[in-house]
């Protein structure tokens, strides 16, 4: 980010013991959306104040020193404060509208910059890449400090001094008592109720409350098991259960021991396997990786799976949905079909297998005509292209739909070619 805004920076990469592509892209992204909101500062401002990795202390807003929070991107222009934090999380969806974090950063980027820039309006983004979420939330600077004064205080007071009421939610599970805190498990096991129904019985709008909570509960259900297995280590006797150990698999006490071993016995020890694609790409680079690899490399669609509304990712075709596309296409079929050509009168039959099927190139023996359609015959020659062009199209349609890349039609050999 530093470097891309002009400044000098160290080499993050310099000593790295892990890598991943997915974070680099992820990162790569995060700048180039960093650096598109500069730009629009600068449309505002001639010289918007850019801070990365800026400490913004709000202690004045909550009563308590030392509250401070660290704000990833901070930009200020006149009339503008926006800022900008990464989430590389791809549990949670985060939301910006209302985001009591931003928020407080918001309220810390005030304290620092309201006297040397005219302040009207606080915009606070969400870049959340592995959810392809990005959220901003715009609010005017008099409602961020009312918020502050009616919401954030009064409940920073309560925490400081132990009371208010404990609300189960979202948030619980970045809590360190989430574990053996009774109101997050009385907000779970609100759902032991349907344990005496057969799932059949349960009625769709049942069914969408449970999927609500499904997420939370096995977290919960999940961090229970975790807390009491490290106090059954420590100790701790919990009625009906005992500590034991889990299943493992054999291993080598020595891999270069047992490599010599499988040589020198006249056996191969290592196995050759092609590079995964991360892996290639490092080898070769990006460049060279898409010069040599780009035509060989696709991703295929992913595993179905069930999300709330929110989520940004467009819907899956499902069998409801395709049975009503497909008698659309077969509607639509019967007005106008567009791959379909009736030659003219001068088209003549080549290689006619009309009485018994052939086998060409050893290939399975079927029924099959060659036309032979003079150069002279425009109308049908464009006929034809266009059916071609309309078949390329209806397959590319279907092919991009399940994530699969399509070759140009320039590529394909056709019977215009």
């Amino acid at each position: 980010m530093e470097k891309a805004l002009g400044r000098s920076a160290k080499d993050p990469t310099e000593n790295l013991t892990y890598y991943s592509q997915e974070m680099e892209d992820c990162a790569d992204g995060y700048c180039a959306f960093v650096m598109e909101e500069v730009a629009k500062a600068r449309k505002r401002c001639a010289d918007p104040l850019v801070l990365v990795e800026q400490r913004l202390d709000y202690s004045r807003y909550v009563g308590i020193e030392g509250s401070f929070g660290t704000g990833d991107c901070v930009i200020v222009s006149d009339g503008l404060l926006h800022i900008i934090d990464y989430k590389h999380g791809l549990g949670v969806l985060v939301s910006a509208e209302k985001n009591s974090q931003l928020s407080c950063y918001a309220l810390g980027a005030l304290d620092l910059f309201d006297g040397i820039y005219d302040i009207a309006q606080v915009s606070l983004t969400i870049y959340q890449p592995r959810r392809e979420n990005v959220s901003t939330y715009t609010m005017s600077r008099e409602e961020l400090l009312a918020w502050a004064e009616t919401v954030l205080a009064p409940a920073a007071k309560l925490a400081y001094e132990g009371k208010g009421e404990f609300k189960a939610g979202d948030h619980c599970q970045f809590c360190k008592a989430k574990a053996n805190c009774r109101k997050r498990a009385e907000h779970n096991l609100e759902l032991a109720r349907y344990d005496f129904e057969m799932p059949a019985l349960l009625g769709d709008d049942e069914v969408s409350a449970i999927l609500i909570k499904a997420d939370e509960l096995v977290s919960w259900a999940g961090d229970v098991k975790d807390y009491a297995l490290q106090k059954a280590l420590s100790g701790t006797k919990f009625t009906g259960f005992k500590v034991v150990e889990g299943r493992s698999n054999r291993k080598y006490t020595d891999e270069d021991a047992v490599a010599k071993a499988v040589e020198d016995a006249g056996y191969e020890p290592y196995e050759k396997k092609l590079l995964g694609i991360t892996a290639m790409s490092q080898a070769l680079g990006r460049k060279k990786f898409e010069e040599l690899l780009g035509g060989l490399v696709y991703k295929p669609p992913g595993k179905p799976v069930l999300v709330p509304e929110s989520d940004k990712r467009p819907a899956m075709n499902t069998a409801i949905n395709d049975f009503k596309e497909m008698r659309r296409t077969t509607t639509m079929a019967k007005i106008v079909n567009k791959t379909k050509v009736i030659t003219g009168p001068r088209t003549r039959w080549s290689y006619a297998n009309v009485w018994d099927p052939k086998s060409i190139n050893g290939g399975t023996p079927k029924y099959s005509v060659s036309l032979i359609i003079p150069k002279s015959d425009k109308k049908t020659v464009e006929a034809i292209k266009a059916a071609i062009q309309a078949a390329y199209e209806e397959g590319e349609s279907k092919l991009k739909g399940n994530g699969k890349t399509v070759p140009a039609l320039s590529v394909i050999k056709t019977p215009a070619a």
